[in-house]
């Protein structure tokens, strides 16, 4: 045990920073300013881990969390914050970054989100042994919960009602919607299943299972209304989890398309932003690799009378290459780990006027930003605070052709 250790400042992962031996030290749940006492966790030869044991001076900026589950699940690592200084915390963080990588960027601002707990539209859970919850961080510890205060109120009744699953053990994904319909994913190692329906739709409005990839009750897909259009979002599609930072990421889009433009989407999902971009785009051309999500697409521009959307499947690191599109801007919303080299090959090959880089990993975007600094300005940046109370944070950036 180490004593009277003072907490410096945060880590991007929100763990505080401290300093032994001249060795650094991460610790969970410490906050600047305060001091305390700890127990090394893990040591690496740079670093070590560490957990409080005693806090001999709490920060004034500390908060009682109200998650009941807070130091043991990990997954909201800020809770320990008001939600003011949670929006702090991912501005400095993207500053620091930012000027670290000696990339210019005029302004910083966030967009809050207004409704910052009971806000994710979609949730992942394990059960063992008949008990639901999360895996304790970097272990496969179950924390059992009864609630989640991210989730909406609709996911966490269904979380109340899940022994109507009769499942031991497996993986539950819960999927709902404005309406408060529910669409439940599960993956489980037996084959059998032995769900009581009826009493569960006697609990939610359940509109569909879909266990182990088959359709076994209702439908494989339900329906969102957002920023007045209808979305079909199928069981194994990419949809965002925050309906409200969703709508503020269309107004951006559309603010930033012009009756002139002409659109390559990639990683396109279920064709949201392409459908948003087409309303003011002369066309868009929409690329994404999950065959359900291209087929929702079409689906999508279909019922929301949008005609300017020609959808291709397949990967976009792969297909950019291979279809013959005139576009003068392109949207990007890669998975965590970015642009691969191909498509960054391929953006420096075309050199779109404009790009809208919508990114769910600040590191890989600042990784591909230094990539197009010597062809691109960075003119707008957001953070938009899809991801409340936790480290990660959505970015929208545009970035203009010098």
């Amino acid at each position: 045990m180490y004593q009277n250790i003072l907490i410096e400042s945060l880590d991007s992962f929100g763990r505080g920073i401290a300093h032994i031996d001249n060795k650094v030290i991460f610790i969970k749940n410490a906050l600047p300013e305060e001091i305390v006492d700890i127990k090394i966790i893990k040591s690496k030869k740079n670093y070590s881990e560490a957990e409080v044991l005693n806090y001999q001076k709490r920060s004034i900026h500390r908060q009682n969390s109200p998650c009941p589950y807070f130091n043991e699940c990990g997954g909201c690592q800020l809770l320990f914050y008001n939600y003011e200084d949670t929006l702090t915390f991912k501005k400095n963080k993207v500053q620091s970054l930012f000027q670290k990588n000696k990339l210019e960027v005029n302004n910083i601002s966030i967009v809050e989100n207004k409704q910052n707990f009971n806000y994710r539209n979609k949730i992942s859970l394990k059960i063992v042994d008949g008990k639901i919850g999360f895996y304790e961080e970097k272990t496969h510890k179950l924390i059992a919960i009864k609630e989640c205060m991210i989730a909406n109120k609709t996911i966490n009744e269904t979380i109340k009602n899940y022994k109507y699953l009769n499942l031991q053990d497996g993986f539950l994904t819960i999927r709902t919607n404005k309406n408060n319909e529910v669409l439940l994913i599960i993956e489980s190692s037996n084959p059998n299943y032995d769900i009581d329906i009826i009493a569960l739709k006697s609990k939610i409005k359940l509109i569909g299972i879909v266990y182990n990839n088959k359709t076994i009750y209702g439908n494989n897909f339900y329906y969102e209304r957002l920023y007045n259009f209808l979305f079909k979002v199928s069981y194994d599609s990419f949809f965002q989890v925050n309906n409200y930072i969703t709508e503020e990421l269309f107004k951006l889009i559309k603010d930033n398309i012009t009756p002139s433009s002409k659109v390559l989407d990639l990683y396109s999902g279920v064709g949201t932003l392409s459908l948003i971009a087409s309303t003011k785009a002369s066309y868009v051309y929409s690329i994404e690799i999950i065959k359900n999500a291209v087929l929702n697409g079409i689906f999508n521009a279909k019922i929301n009378n949008q005609n300017n959307i020609k959808f291709f499947l397949g990967d976009a690191s792969k297909l950019v290459n291979k279809i013959n599109i005139s576009f003068d801007t392109l949207i990007v919303d890669p998975p965590r780990k970015g642009l691969d080299k191909n498509t960054l090959n391929f953006i420096k090959n075309k050199l779109p006027n404009k790009i809208i880089y919508i990114s769910c990993d600040i590191n890989t975007l600042i990784r591909d930003l230094k990539l197009l600094e010597d062809n691109y300005t960075i003119t707008e940046y957001k953070i938009l605070d899809m991801f409340s109370y936790t480290y990660h944070l959505e970015s929208f950036c545009v970035l203009l052709k010098k």
